[in-house]
């Protein structure tokens, strides 16, 4: 890695959202310089990683359908492509925990077209280890993405075609009006870095706020395999030999790692209105989310200078948007984000 080398973009942050521009950038033969280091409290440590077509508080589509199919259609070459699994779809058998969330999603399959997504509705005590005496439903096309997988196995795919260097960002070695990092010049910059982007002096005026998750990871040694993800007020994702993933919490005070006894508890009472099973815990991990308060992505160039952009703010189903939103930023123009004044 030669200091007089000069690439077309730096690309600081190689989470979900900067994996996702890197592979992008390289289909349209672009030279990359990865800044990027691993840290506690990534979003990854507690992504599930949930493709979900359905907001399913209100049974309301999450996103246009084109999303959910370029998402599908966009993994599917990633994982030829890496030549790796990382992608597994699957129903979501979606809970009902009374009455009228029943009965709102029943008027929305019949009514509101939410059938392009239910597609059939449970009997009362359909799953004996389950608590369903309100009925269910069966969402699909569904899935998850094994985030850390498909992070890992692009990083090994980038590195014999980027150049990385394994470090957190120091602003004050960056020259803005060059485009140049320690050396290293570049035609433009392009932020991923998550909740830390409240650190950037370039976007800290970005309403972001951060939200940091707990789940855990139980074992059932009654269900060696549930064959959908459930959802009731957390998701349930099966993981294969009797072991689940159950979160998340959602708390803006606490942006450490570390574990609460509330978090816990409020995981403990959502699986106690879930499963008829005895489980135990057998891990417990935290992350933090970079959540935006109009739940918008942050993407665009900056006002001051278009050589320096972000791609940030995905959010809790940026596995579902991402696909979409990296592929029109790097194939368009994407204007300045002008719905926030600095």
């Amino acid at each position: 890695m030669s200091l007089n080398k000069k690439y077309d973009y730096i690309v600081v942050g190689q989470g979900l959202a900067g994996t996702l521009i890197v592979h992008e950038l390289l289909e349209c033969n672009k030279s990359i310089l990865i800044v990027d280091i691993s840290l506690k409290a990534s979003a990854s440590r507690v992504a599930a990683g949930l493709i979900n077509p359905i907001s399913v508080r209100r049974c309301i589509p999450a996103f246009p359908d084109f999303y959910l199919k370029t998402a599908i259609k966009r993994y599917k070459e990633l994982e030829e492509k890496l030549s790796s699994n990382f992608m597994h779809l699957k129903p979501i058998l979606k809970l009902f925990r009374n009455e009228d969330v029943k009965h709102l999603w029943n008027d929305k399959y019949l009514n509101e077209g939410m059938d392009i997504y239910i597609k059939s509705f449970n009997q009362k005590n359909t799953f004996n280890q389950l608590n369903d005496a309100f009925t269910s439903a069966n969402v699909e096309p569904a899935g998850n993405l094994d985030v850390a997988k498909f992070l890992n196995d692009s990083k090994k795919y980038f590195s014999d075609k980027c150049d990385f260097l394994d470090e957190k960002f120091d602003f004050e070695c960056f020259d803005k009006t060059k485009i140049n990092y320690k050396g290293f010049d570049a035609q433009k910059i392009i932020f991923c870095e998550g909740y830390r982007v409240s650190e950037n002096p370039f976007f800290s005026y970005l309403p972001i706020s951060p939200t940091k998750g707990e789940v855990i990871t139980i074992k059932i040694p009654s269900i060696k395999y549930f064959d959908r993800i459930i959802s009731k007020g957390v998701y349930v994702l099966p993981l294969g030999n009797h072991l689940y993933t159950v979160g998340a919490t959602y708390n803006r005070e606490d942006l450490t790692d570390k574990i609460t006894s509330d978090g816990q508890q409020f995981l403990k009472d959502r699986l106690e209105g879930i499963l008829n099973v005895e489980y135990e815990i057998i891990d417990r991990v935290a992350g933090v989310r970079p959540t935006v308060k109009d739940y918008k992505s942050l993407i665009g160039w900056h006002s001051e200078n278009n050589n320096i952009g972000i791609f940030n703010g995905l959010g809790a189903r940026g596995v579902l948007a991402g696909p979409y939103l990296s592929n029109a930023f790097v194939n368009s123009s994407f204007e300045n984000i002008s719905r926030f004044s600095k």
